[in-house]
């Protein structure tokens, strides 16, 4: 059952030398840089107390989880009430996709019928998988604990460290473990990554009910339990412990069923398609629709939700700035804003415009993973263009980023529409000025997958350093040019900003640009 081990073990961390590698780095790190931006931002108790006052309102409880420590608040605590919810949910996006590529897309692609002729087990690949997810979890938690204990930052104790890494760990370990249940269940990748997304978002729920109710609910919940660490301020571990014995119970009966299904298929047998294709699917742009519209259509509905969230906040914006000349620069922007609204504002349709290219990324680079698993080959041996296939993903990325700011507009105007503090036309303006940079993201993605698709990844390092230059650029006094790299940066903040369409232009043109020319690269280059 277990046989090689060790050395398929090793085979796994030669695989994960550069990936793993850099969500380590990038998870303590990141830890380590926003705790010790809090005590600027949150300079005073007043800082302070208005700060946990807005965290404490149903809607952020929603979102980010419960409020503690009020009697005793320090930036630390904070920090962790703002933060821990979204470093856990990194960890759970990180050890759901480590699962699926040794587990589910190692079938898929044959390997592990490769490997099965060697001296190995018939468990040893599954067994491998979650030991390896959970060193890693082990591997971040004790390196963001020691990154937090060593750096002195205020409010941040020895304990608090610990419980709050560990916190990020084990919850993400639940989730390892949870994919691997799913990679037995489901007989494809895609079914895998579906089934551990919605059930993180049935996680999510959950939490964001009990924590609204202030029941025990939320404990019911991966990342609701996660949250009951209450760091830096009780400390607690317990959550750590069950969180831990979860994870090693749910892989055992993972692997339990590894043990008796056959490979390549799963539990859940496959649904039948049907026995005809429309017109509409016989067309590159119908194949390319039929492969992502599950998607598509999740995301679509979390743009509108997320914009209702984050409206159901600004009625609450003066409490929250209160005293805080910090929070009061960032809303208010560059050029100034006449009102906290059309600060936030501002803020929301950068923020928003980030989370929208990760659809449109993810929709370019599905050609890419088709490519991989041998697909493209039977399409095109058929009298198609390459190239089509390329622009049949293009335009449905395209069309995406003309969709998604207008979903998140319709969800933000849903909630703040019967206030009148926002106007409809200021809302959809502000968003839909970041279309151009939408547009070149979705033109990167194009030209890696013509001329670098073994490199396609690093579409999401421009992503990373766009998120970066735009949350910390200002509090970390980067460089203007530095900023200016991010094509995100390079867009009017209306209504803070005057609208230009100089730079909207030129951003579209380089866009077009890529376009051209990655078609061209793919239409030349080999299949994988």
């Amino acid at each position: 059952m277990f046989a090689n081990f060790p050395g398929f073990l090793r085979f796994l961390v030669r695989r994960e030398r550069m990936t793993s590698v850099i969500w380590l780095a990038a998870m303590s790190i990141s830890a380590v840089v926003i705790a010790s931006l809090f005590p600027g931002i949150l300079p005073t108790e007043e800082a302070m107390q208005g700060m946990a006052l807005t965290l404490n309102s149903p809607a952020m409880v929603a979102m980010m989880g419960p409020v503690y420590g009020l009697d005793a608040l320090n930036p630390a605590i904070v920090m962790a009430e703002e933060c821990l919810i979204w470093f856990g949910i990194a960890s759970i996006i990180m050890n759901v996709f480590f699962i699926n590529r040794h587990t589910r897309v190692d079938e898929e692609l044959g390997r592990d019928e490769m490997l099965a002729a060697l001296p190995t087990g018939r468990m040893t690949g599954a067994t491998a998988a979650i030991t390896g997810a959970l060193a890693l979890n082990i591997a971040i938690s004790l390196l963001t604990f020691l990154l937090l204990s060593i750096f002195g930052i205020e409010g941040v104790t020895l304990s608090g460290s610990f419980v709050y890494a560990f916190s990020i760990g084990m919850t993400g370990f639940v989730f390892a473990a949870a994919t691997l249940l799913f990679a037995q269940l489901f007989s494809t990748a895609r079914g895998v990554t579906g089934a551990a997304f919605a059930f993180m978002g049935l996680s999510y729920i959950i939490r964001a009910y009990g924590d609204m109710s202030n029941s025990s609910v939320s404990l019911i919940s991966p990342m609701g339990l996660g949250l009951k660490v209450e760091a830096f301020y009780s400390d607690r571990v317990w959550p750590i412990i069950i969180l831990f014995i979860e994870g090693l119970v749910i892989s055992a009966i993972a692997l339990a069923i590894c043990s008796v299904r056959d490979v390549g298929a799963g539990i859940i047998p496959a649904g039948k398609g049907k026995s005809h294709a429309s017109r509409f699917l016989k067309s590159p742009l119908g194949l390319a629709w039929r492969l992502t519209r599950g998607g598509t259509i999740g995301w679509a509905i979390g743009m509108v939700a997320i914009g209702l969230s984050y409206g159901s906040v600004i009625g609450e914006l003066e409490t929250f700035v209160q005293g805080n000349d910090t929070i009061r620069m960032m809303l208010e922007g560059r050029g100034g804003a006449s009102s906290l609204a059309e600060g936030y504002l501002a803020m929301l349709a950068a923020i928003m415009s980030l989370i929208a290219a990760i659809p449109l990324v993810l929709t370019v680079n599905r050609l890419h993973g088709e490519e991989k698993r041998g697909r493209m080959e039977q399409i095109s041996a058929l009298s198609i263009p390459r190239d089509r296939l390329l622009v049949a993903f293009t335009i449905l990325a395209v069309i995406q980023a003309f969709a998604m700011p207008v979903l998140y507009v319709l969800g933000l105007y849903a909630a703040v529409g019967n206030t009148g503090i926002l106007p409809f036309g200021m809302i959809m303006q502000a968003s839909l000025a970041y279309i151009p940079a939408l547009l070149l993201m979705v033109g990167l993605a194009v030209v890696l997958s013509g001329y670098a698709p073994k490199f396609i990844s690093l579409i999401w390092a421009v992503f990373a350093f766009s998120f970066f230059t735009f949350y910390f650029g200002r509090l970390t006094e980067l460089p203007e040019w530095v900023s200016h790299i991010s094509p995100f940066d390079n867009i009017p903040q209306i209504p803070v900003e005057e609208f230009s369409a100089v730079p909207l232009v030129i951003l579209c043109v380089i866009a077009a640009a890529t376009f051209v020319a990655g078609f061209a690269g793919y239409k030349k280059r080999d299949l994988l």
